[in-house]
């Protein structure tokens, strides 16, 4: 895999790079400017879902929308359509451990040595459960955690006519997918998902959703303890 040492942007085919990704969602942190990632086209091929191509390039449904606009448009998206892949994203402006940034809908994690920084699309709390901001940390991690949802939660699904278990235990049909980071915040965890198109979206009743293979790696390099930093 290519790595960059320069500041200045590169042109790379469609692409220019800030600096060029280390892996699929790691960048050494530049030198000079807030800007990390890479702007990209994708060909549609007539087949895959729009949630399924905001996947593959680690992006949310509604960034993907946003930066396509005419994807809105009943019966645009055709065999051989360009899609822009809107890969740039801003820096927050705390960088150490963990940092939510709520108006990207996104997460960076700040490698221990400097040098790298991973971000992650999430989905966030809709209204009335909004994910809260402020600095906290993580108090515990779980692998395959089974779902216990809140008086309060099983009283909203009550008030829709729904029925909700007390408990859903580990696998396939479990809101919180197979990791799960427990944060200082009262009920508020960051956490995988059995609905990966909501990733990106404000959808949630507070927590942070993450594609499947986001929430692995974050969930193996962090730590108990680690600083939470959720910024508006």
């Amino acid at each position: 895999m290519l790595k960059s040492n320069f500041s200045m942007p590169l042109v790379i085919g469609f692409a220019v790079s800030f600096p060029l990704a280390v892996d699929a969602a790691t960048y050494e942190l530049p030198l000079f400017g807030n800007t990390i990632g890479s702007q990209q086209e994708h060909i549609y091929d007539g087949k895959e879902s729009l949630a399924h191509i905001a996947e593959r390039y680690d992006l949310g449904l509604a960034e993907l929308r946003q930066a396509n606009p005419k994807l809105n448009k009943k019966g645009y998206l055709k065999k051989g359509v360009l899609i822009q892949i809107p890969g740039q994203y801003q820096l927050p402006s705390v960088r150490q451990a963990i940092v939510v940034d709520l108006s990207q809908l996104r997460a960076f994690y700040f490698s221990k040595d400097g040098k790298t920084v991973s971000t992650y699309p999430i989905g966030i709390g809709r209204g009335g459960w909004e994910t809260p901001a402020g600095t906290t940390q993580i108090i515990s991690k779980q692998k395959d955690p089974a779902w216990h949802p809140t008086e309060h939660i099983l009283e909203e699904a009550e008030d829709r006519g729904k029925e909700l278990p007390t408990v859903v235990p580990a696998g396939p049909h479990n809101p919180l997918g197979a990791y799960a980071i427990h944060l200082g915040f009262s009920g508020i965890l960051m956490h995988g998902t059995n609905a990966p198109s909501t990733v990106g979206l404000r959808g949630s009743h507070g927590c942070m959703r993450m594609y499947a293979n986001d929430i692995k790696e974050l969930f193996y390099n962090v730590t108990i303890g680690m600083p939470v930093h959720i910024l508006k």
